[in-house]
Parts: C-alpha cells; structure tokens; sequence
C-alpha cells in the first residue's frame, strides 16, 4: 500500500475532492438532524429529552402537537403567532379532531406553513409524514409512540448502508498514512462501532427512554470521528504529520548481521 504523501499529484488531487466532497456532505447530514431534533423540549439545543420525544415520543400528547415548534421554526413562523397556532390545534387535537374544524381552521394553517416539507412528494424524500389530507393529520393527531418501526428500518437501510461505503473508504484512505498503527487501529473502527451504537439506540429508546443516551453519544461520535481520519489524511497527504502521530519504522538488520562493529581479537 503506497502512503499518501508518495501519491501523485493526479492522486492526491483525486483522494482531495472526494474527501471534501463527503466531509462537506457529512456536516449537512449533522446540521439537518440538529435542526430535526432540537426544540422538540422547548429548549434550544439537541438534548436528551428530544432524542427522548424522537424515538420514544411524548406519550402525553398527540406526535403533531410533539413537533409543532420544530415545524414552526423551520417554516419560519413569526413567534409572536405561535399561540395562536398551538392553541387552535390543540384545540382540534382535543376536541374530538372533527373534519369540519380541520377544513376550517386546521388546512388552513397546514397548507400556508407547512406543505413544503409534507406533501407527499417532499414527504417521501425526506421520511416525513404527509400532511396533504385529513386523513394524514389524522395520524399523527394519534398519541405521540416515537418513530415507526418501519421509518426507522427504512432509516437503517439509507444510512448504515451509505455510511458504512463512506466510512470504509475513509478508513481506506486513513490507513496509506504515516499514523502510528495503534492509532489506525482504533480510528477504523470508532465510526462503524459509533453508528451500530446509534442505530440499536433508535430501537431500544422506541422501548424505553432511558437508552436515548446511545443515539446521543453514538451519533455524535460517528460522523467527526471519520472527518477527522480524512482531515488527517489530507494533511498527511500535502504537509505531513507531526512526529508523535507517525510510526516508528525500525530498519530490520540482515540475518547474522551485527548491530555495532566490535573489534576482533588480533
């Protein structure tokens, strides 16, 4: 395997497109489930409890009423007429969700905020539930049980199968630099081990919230963890590394050869 800093200029020009490519990718897949998941508490930030809301739901409410100010937010809603927004769809979600009040008073407010996000062709691209008809906001007016089993298996197919061909040809391109072995070692596998964390987490904290912490930790440790392995190369690649990061390559001595001349007896 030739290291990276013997590549090349077409070669290091090839590794250097495709690891910016995928980095700037991977740090859109993170801004997208910040801006998914944060505020489902009311709080700024992704915290513990909205991983909780996410996967296990809030189990006291309907799932539309859940996630109405991360919806508002990404429609950009003035916050002074969220009152009135929340109010009226409490209202509907509680007083018996009649169709008549939806076509008065719900599509309405659907249909100007929030359509860009879920029609159902832009539901489909993004697994969102549509909000096109009764029907559809009849859903998810039901009580809020967390993702579906069937979302989050069809999540497992579009991510662990992508990440996992991003995250092997990063390790790939990892392991042609001069970084000690131990670390290699370790680094390859941190992002797979990471995202398997992720991923169980979707469906223990669907059971209980208690475990949201492995969707936590496990997603926020996959994705940086295989940008740093290709920052790494990239500067492996065009600057070099530090001496403390590189192996050490100990000459082997022929086989009967001598580590130091000693003088022979006369």
């Amino acid at each position: 395997m030739r290291l990276l800093n013997k590549l090349s200029l077409s070669e290091k020009l090839l590794h250097t497109g495709f690891i910016i490519m995928v980095c700037v990718g991977l740090l859109a897949a993170e801004a997208y489930l910040y801006v998914t998941h944060t505020g489902l508490d009311g709080k700024s930030g992704v915290t513990l409890k909205d991983i909780q809301i996410s996967y296990y739901g809030d189990r006291s409410s309907s799932k539309l009423q859940t996630v109405l100010p991360t919806m508002l937010t990404n429609a950009g809603v003035p916050k002074d007429q969220w009152p009135k927004i929340t109010q009226t769809i409490d209202h509907w979600v509680v007083g018996g969700q009649s169709k008549a009040e939806y076509e008065s008073q719900i599509k309405p407010i659907i249909d100007q905020h929030c359509m860009m996000c879920h029609s159902v062709a832009m539901s489909k691209q993004l697994h969102n539930p549509p909000l096109a008809s009764y029907d559809d906001v009849k859903k998810v007016a039901a009580v809020n049980t967390g993702m579906s089993y069937s979302s989050m298996l069809m999540g497992g197919m579009v991510h662990l199968t992508m990440l996992g061909v991003i995250f092997w040809i990063a390790g790939w391109i990892f392991l042609q630099t001069r970084v000690n072995n131990q670390i290699k070692a370790i680094s390859v596998i941190a992002p797979f081990l990471a995202m398997l964390l992720d991923y169980s987490g979707w469906f223990l904290t669907h059971m209980n919230p208690d475990f949201a912490w492995m969707v936590l930790v496990g997603g926020a440790l996959s994705c940086p963890i295989a940008m740093l392995e290709m920052g790494v190369s990239l500067i492996d690649m065009w600057i070099g590394l530090p001496g403390f990061l590189q192996q050490r390559v100990v000459a082997e001595l022929p086989p009967g050869s001598r580590s130091s001349q000693q003088p022979q007896p006369t």
